[in-house]
């Protein structure tokens, strides 16, 4: 998901480890244990800024969904520690034991070679499932469950996980459309308009459409691309070899357009073919940016490859269409599979005038659960309250009897932090999640644990020249008089500059005094070979990336500064005042030759250069690090000719949901603090927000059009050195994206011994069957080429720190992935409720953290 330092725009699931807080030591002082704790309660207590209002599995949107699953429902497996507690493993919950492949069985009914492995599993179920009011659970539960989920009807927010993601199930898409009229993007359906046409199809232009493709060509919306100047720079219309004033979207403007949409006709495709300055292919630019109606062919539930075993009621037999093995197989099974209570959830279903509704998981009365814990009690936007559940099979079995102390949970809505400190000093929280101001009170304390996160944190810029040359022309508040530029932005030595200018140690101690500067794309918690818990920064490939990003790739060895790579990677700071100097020269220089610092400007130095530094929320660190990187950068050029001439504007607050809009579309030319989450087991898939359109921060970058050479060994007959896009190698042969038809990853063109390209092409699968080295040679690839544009300059890590309640007692003190502390089964206390509630009594009603 894209993030900002401190709000969080959900795009995709992210895994959800119940509950892993930090831990304190528990040899610190706290009350002593009471007698027998099984006769006991022992509520643990946590504040959240927000109480969810929705968490059905098939349609929540927003994460706070997740503090109410991670408790109420189970998984078929699931991370847990390894036998030594330093790494994990994943195990069976409610399966019975881990899948059997069973693909040979299969592969005539769905029509896959019968060699394939990993196109079909059995799933065991323990045959002590139940729901929380006592009702059994088996195969067909689940399948009915999945059912409801793809209902064509329901228009589920979950559904496309079920295709989308690395488990593909065989029919699940075409289950989800059985039967319905949607309109589509043409260029899905028809590879021209004129193929649509010849099918009797009529096209139209929307909104949607046009969003489709400016998504891939621009990067942006229509309203952003419209924004940013882009329409009269690409799409005005030639007449007799000459440019009008016209643009083909003033012409045929859909926001003035009855129902918001244009018919296509013959007129248009000859209109757009006017866009000299775009040289359209209009034939499939059109069918690219329009819409058509498509009737989806009826698909029967039967042939959806989610059935009970007809030999076992207790075996699940799900059919894929690519193949799935190891780890990311497992890793995608963790997971309740979509399961529900299907009695009450079809009794919350609604049909009102056509438009189906469905209001499971919205209360106590409208949702059973299956796991550990049960809701007690609920209240909207307020709180909700857990107590055990007996039915659960780890508690009814006794398997799980010396886990679990927890009785109860109690989560609160508490937006103030000053209001939940409080609370957690006067014993009323077991948890606090500490700030960067309440560092220098509790960063010593014996209370306090620090815990990395997998983010990130970028300064993010959009050097696109066209947008920041429009944007000269408006920019407000320069000096009266003084030419504005913009443009030299677009210079990757100044960008270089502003990097290399940059204090990221002191940039923590500022503005993030839990985070740790950062050297590059990923950080120290992602993983690349998940079957082994290798972190990706201690792979060679990785060091290798840093080190010849950061010019020490020739500096390593014996006789040489550094004795090992280690110890290069140590010595980085991104700090190079001296080297940032002559860098803004440069790119001085340059901005002079190029003509955006025109000769009579740089002749009488009469000019500024004007930088926007976004404001995605209302915040102190938002202000406090404008402050910070205007001062620095300011500074920074003093000595070069640009001395005085950085001209710095904080903008408005741009939201949660906008910031990176923003950005995109020119409004600012500088964000910080913003980066990429949730897929810290997935750094392969985490690579499509650098490459893709859709997601990048950083539009201007045509990472269709842009060209990374990886030497790979392939057959084991030798090294070759093949050329594709970033695009290609970041998002289609990482992703294993269908191409063709049946063809999957990205095609590459095969090099000579002299780095010349051939005729000769390859298609290269680097998805998650592929090989785990050749993954890790093409993601550290990518990652050199990304961080060699300057538009993400990576700048410190995400970090947090947490106090832990006296009483609370944790299943590990290190941090381990998957696992973290150990959550609320490994938890432990040392005093029930009364106890507790008598030693803070004792103390005087406010307890001494610090």
């Amino acid at each position: 998901m894209r993030k900002t330092k401190l709000l969080a725009l959900l795009l995709a699931l992210v895994m959800v480890v119940p509950f892993a807080l930090t831990a304190c030591d528990p040899s610190t002082p706290g009350p002593n244990p009471g007698p027998d704790p099984s006769a006991k309660t022992y509520t643990y207590r946590v504040a959240t800024t927000s109480i969810t209002t929705n968490w059905n599995t098939h349609t929540y949107q927003a994460n706070d969904a997740t503090d109410v699953l991670g408790y109420t429902e189970d998984s078929l497996y699931t991370f847990d520690y390894n036998e030594t507690k330093d790494g994990y493993v994943i195990i069976p919950s409610m399966a019975a034991e881990m899948p059997i492949d069973v693909s040979e069985d299969y592969a005539e009914r769905y029509g896959y070679d019968p060699t394939t492995e990993g196109m079909a599993y059995k799933i065991k179920l323990r045959s002590d499932l139940k729901f929380q009011n006592g009702d059994a659970i088996n195969a067909q539960t689940f399948v009915d469950s999945v059912k409801l989920l793809l209902n064509p009807a329901a228009a589920n927010q979950r559904a496309s996980s079920t295709w989308t993601g690395n488990m593909k199930i065989y029919g699940a898409e075409s289950y989800n459309k059985s039967g319905l009229t949607k309109d589509e993007v043409t260029s899905t359906q028809y590879a021209t308009v004129q193929e649509a046409w010849d099918a009797g199809k009529t096209l139209y232009l929307d909104k949607e459409g046009i969003n489709a493709a400016f998504g891939s060509w621009f990067g942006g919306t229509y309203e952003q691309v419209k924004n940013a100047g882009y329409f009269a720079t690409y799409f005005s219309l030639y007449e007799n070899g000459e440019k009008t004033d016209v643009t083909f979207f003033d012409k045929y403007d859909v926001d003035k357009a009855e129902n918001g949409r244009i018919e296509v006709t013959q007129a248009m495709l000859d209109d757009y073919a006017k866009c000299k300055d775009w040289n359209p292919d209009v034939q499939t630019e059109v069918a690219a940016m329009t819409r058509v109606s498509v009737t989806y062919p009826e698909y029967a539930w039967e042939d959806v490859g989610v059935f009970a075993d007809p030999a076992d009621p207790n075996a699940l037999i799900i059919v894929l269409s690519q193949p799935l093995t190891g780890f990311y197989l497992n890793y995608s099974l963790s997971s309740s599979f979509w399961l529900v209570h299907p009695a009450t959830y079809e009794s919350c279903i609604k049909t009102t005038g056509g438009v189906y509704s469905n209001d499971y998981g919205t209360s106590k009365e409208k949702y059973v659960g299956f796991g550990p814990y049960q809701i007690e009690s609920y209240t909207a936007d307020h709180s909700v309250t857990f107590k055990k559940n007996s039915n659960w099979w780890g508690f009814a079995s006794g398997e799980q009897a010396d886990y679990y102390q927890t009785t109860n949970i109690s989560l609160v809505k508490v937006t103030e932090e000053s209001t939940r400190l409080e609370m957690f000093l006067k014993g009323e929280l077991d948890s606090y999640g500490l700030t960067a101001e309440d560092m220098d009170e509790y960063q010593g304390s014996d209370y306090t644990y620090y815990t990395e996160g997998d983010s990130t944190w970028f300064v993010a810029l959009n050097p696109d020249p066209t947008t920041l040359a429009a944007n000269e022309k408006t920019t407000t508040g320069a000096p009266a008089g003084a030419e504005v530029d913009k443009q030299i932005l677009s210079i990757k030595e100044f960008r270089q500059a502003l990097s290399f200018s940059l204090d990221r140690a002191a940039y923590a101690l500022e503005l993030d005094p839990l985070g740790a500067p950062a050297k590059a794309l990923f950080g120290n918690m992602i993983i690349s070979d998940p079957e082994s818990g290798t972190a990706y920064r201690t792979t060679e490939e990785a060091k290798d990336t840093i080190l010849s990003f950061w010019g020490l790739a020739d500096e390593v060895g014996p006789g040489l500064e550094y004795e090992t790579k280690d110890e290069a990677i140590a010595s980085i700071t991104g700090y190079d005042p001296s080297g940032a100097k002559t860098l803004f020269t440069e790119a001085y220089n340059k901005a002079v030759e190029m003509g955006y610092i025109s000769a009579a400007a740089a002749e009488s130095g009469n000019f500024v250069i004007s930088i926007i530094i976004g404001r995605p929320a209302e915040a102190a660190y938002y202000d406090n690090g404008y402050q910070f990187l205007s001062a620095t950068w300011t500074k920074a050029v003093e000595g070069t000719p640009l001395e005085g001439k950085l001209f710095f504007t904080q903008s408005a607050v741009l939201g949660s949901t906008a910031f990176a809009d923003r950005l995109r579309d020119g409004t600012v030319d500088v964000l910080f603090g913003v980066g990429w989450t949730g897929s810290a087991l997935d750094p392969y898939g985490l690579m499509q927000a650098y490459v893709d359109p859709g997601y990048q921060y950083d539009p201007c970058w045509n990472t269709k059009n842009s060209y990374i050479d990886i030497t790979l060994d392939l057959d084991g007959k030798g090294e070759k050195t093949y050329r594709a896009s970033a695009y290609g190698w970041g998002y289609e042969a990482l992703s294993s994206v269908e191409i063709e038809e049946g063809v999957y990853g990205v095609r590459a063109t095969v090099l000579d011994a002299e780095g010349q390209p051939t005729e000769e092409t390859v298609v290269i699968n680097a998805g998650v069957t592929a090989d785990a080295s050749l993954r890790l040679k093409i993601l550290a690839a990518v990652e050199k080429a990304v961080l060699e544009q300057y538009h993400m300059i990576p700048v410190n890590s995400d970090s947090s720190a947490s106090l832990k309640g006296m009483r609370i007692v944790f299943g590990t003190e290190e941090y381990i992935y998957g696992v973290g502390r150990g959550g609320v089964k490994y938890m432990t206390y040392t005093a029930d409720d009364t106890a507790w509630a008598q030693y803070v009594k004792d103390q005087g009603g406010t307890l001494n953290y610090k």
